[in-house]
């Protein structure tokens, strides 16, 4: 996988991802939100804009930074709001916070019925595994007509 200075930058839609403004992020494949792609996963490398470390509190925010996996598949945006997120950590965070880049994935287990569940992974630069994280996700409609 290519590090994060090989790669562009992307801007997200300020009225779709308000917390977008305080990070940097660079997608790591070819799957981007909204591009209606063949799978539902999205990666990229992210840092905070402040260049905050990746202590804990930073790692949970990072589970969940990224659109929606089912994003990677749509062309139209709708809500997918989280209803449980639970954190699992790994043990890299017992000797301190780390700096700059992480990786993040997410990608979606299973979806129908209104629901989605996704999980996701953050991994430092270095390659350790920083956290794994899993939720669930209520599939809105993106209209009256539109049944999910």
């Amino acid at each position: 996988m290519p590090g994060p200075g090989a790669l562009r930058p992307v801007d997200l839609p300020v009225e779709l991802a308000p917390c977008a403004q305080q990070l940097e992020m660079r997608p790591a494949t070819d799957d981007l939100p909204l591009a209606g792609g063949d799978q539902a996963e999205l990666v990229a490398w992210v840092r905070f804009a402040d260049e905050r470390a990746l202590d804990a509190a930073a790692v949970v925010t990072l589970t969940d930074v990224l659109p929606p996996a089912l994003y990677a598949r749509w062309h139209t945006p709708r809500p997918v709001p989280t209803a449980e997120l639970t954190v699992h950590f790994t043990d890299a965070l017992d000797h301190g916070a780390f700096e700059g880049w992480a990786l993040v994935r997410i990608r979606t287990q299973q979806a129908g019925a209104g629901w989605a569940v996704d999980d996701s992974a953050v991994w430092a630069v270095d390659g350790r595994l920083l956290a794994l994280a899993r939720q669930a996700r209520v599939i809105r409609a993106t209209s009256p007509l539109d049944s999910g």
